[in-house]
């Protein structure tokens, strides 16, 4: 760094990470995790695939739990946090071990073959979704929601005859290869490591992640987040394009004023064109109202993909679902001969698992149970944080904010300004080594959450215990400004 320069993010993270308050958080929290370490070291020894292995996402201390129930989490050293992360929100609507669920499962166990034969559940849930989301008319049961969109991509090829997929730069759609180019920012290093190109052709193809090689032009087309440039590009390739994928509002781009009209007009424009449009409702499905995004913001799409809340007590469960002619392309012709070269296939040997379907048809039911009370429920919640975190902003000058939408998925983090107009613009804004610290921090003070400050809610958390995680929050951050940590960064 020469004299005058200004220091930049990766010197400020060296900086802190040097600091004596940062390694006493960390001592603080190896001696209070002392069995979960011990325990998490001796799993990585034979097993990688836990999330908290995860690249990207993995926890600096990570935690081995032992129970769970409700809202709360235990974990082997006996310590009991407050629960916001809540695998992922795939619990957030009824919490850990709702007991109408573990029943509905629990009554399976010892009766159900669980994979591989058709079971009376899968009829109940299909008609069940069919109640939530009308404007899909059939349904096909898979396991996640990569499980989801990569689905759907093979069944529009199948459909279409042709290979190019489009997908916005910074959308999340899973880590197969074609969804693991151009996704969320953090997994390209941003704001350290610069955005490719944007050029004529639309954003120059990145694959995020090592043994994923970059996608031929004829496979992949990066939309830029601008409609005009967007739009021209699907029509430049409708001849080519098997289908478009697109989130209403993403967790890499929370701001559902900028986002969603965008896809509209995308969706709309496929339509006119005959380019299937697939809509990656995977987070906000069965938020924003029981039909999600597609309902609440009138969004066509030939596709729609399902996971998260999708399931119960986070069994792998994913639907997609939409056209009968588009899923027609993978079930029998009633003849296993005659389907030889005609039909394709993404089922699997536990697709559609029984226990799974059992599960998530005893949550969704609770949920239409439930009604319009649980959404009014919900975003009272988060606007009582939100009303909270402005009042602390007001007299203390702290960025803290809670981004976010549907109902609920988000994080607290610090960001200088309340929405951003461009994608770019707002990962260049996001502080990475506060939403760090402050994870651990919320760790020190009793609540969970997994690597970044993840906020996913529902009936599980009560108003005390939206109280204790915005107190925990605010005194996070007034911690962290007496040690003059820089919120936003140069």
């Amino acid at each position: 760094m020469t004299t005058g320069e200004s220091p930049g993010i990766q010197d400020l993270v060296a900086d802190l990470l040097t600091q004596q308050w940062v390694t006493d958080l960390f001592t603080e929290l190896s001696e209070r995790q002392q069995e979960s370490l011990a325990v998490s070291g001796q799993v990585r020894a034979k097993s990688v695939s836990s999330h908290a292995f995860w690249p990207f996402h993995a926890p600096q201390f990570p935690l081995v739990t032992e129970e769970a129930s409700g809202s709360r989490i235990t974990d082997v050293d006996g310590r009991t946090y407050l629960d916001s992360h809540l695998g992922f929100g795939a619990q957030a609507l009824f919490g850990h071990n709702p007991p109408r669920v573990v029943e509905a499962v629990r009554d399976l166990l010892g009766r159900s073959t669980g994979n591989g034969y058709l079971h009376p559940v899968e009829q109940r849930l299909a008609t069940l979704l069919g109640e939530f989301v009308p404007h899909c008319e059939r349904f096909a049961f898979l396991n996640s929601g990569t499980d989801a969109t990569a689905a759907a991509i093979r069944l529009t090829r199948a459909h279409t005859g042709r290979r190019m997929v489009a997908k916005f730069e910074g959308s999340l759609h899973g880590v197969h290869d074609i969804a693991a180019h151009n996704t969320a920012f953090w997994y390209h290093g941003h704001p350290v490591e610069p955005f490719p190109e944007i050029g004529e052709h639309g954003v120059t193809p990145l694959p995020a992640l090592t043994g994923v090689a970059p996608a031929p032009a004829t496979e992949l087309l990066i939309l830029p987040n601008d409609t005009e440039a967007a739009l021209a590009l699907i029509e430049r390739h409708r001849e080519e394009l098997a289908c478009v994928l697109g989130e209403a509002v993403s967790s890499s781009y929370p701001y559902a004023e900028h986002t969603v009209p965008l896809i509209r007009q995308v969706a709309e424009r496929c339509g006119e064109l005959r380019v299937p449009f697939v809509l990656d409702e995977v987070l906000t499905g069965f938020r924003y109202g029981p039909s999600g995004a597609a309902g609440h913001f009138d969004i066509p799409a030939d596709l729609y993909c399902y996971g998260k809340v999708v399931t119960g007590l986070g069994l792998p469960l994913s639907v997609l679902g939409g056209r009968s002619d588009l899923l027609e392309h993978m079930t029998t012709s009633g003849l296993a001969l005659t389907d030889l070269g005609r039909k394709t296939c993404v089922q699997t040997t536990h697709a559609g698992n029984h226990l799974s379907l059992a599960a998530s048809y005893a949550s969704l039911s609770l949920l239409r149970e439930q009604g319009d009370a649980y959404y009014t429920r919900t975003r009272a919640k988060v606007e009582l944080i939100r009303t909270r975190l402005a009042g602390f902003r007001a007299e203390t000058g702290i960025p803290l904010r809670l981004l976010g939408f549907g109902d609920f998925i988000g994080s607290f983090g610090f960001t200088a300004e309340e929405s951003y107009a461009d994608y770019r613009t707002f990962a260049e804004a996001v502080n990475p080594i506060g939403l760090f610290l402050l994870t651990l921090m919320l760790r020190r003070r009793g609540v969970y959450t997994l690597s970044l400050p993840m906020l996913f809610t529902g009936d599980v958390h009560s108003e005390a215990d939206i109280d204790e995680i915005s107190g925990a929050v605010i005194d996070s951050a007034r911690e962290l400004a007496k040690h003059d940590f820089p919120f936003v960064l140069p």
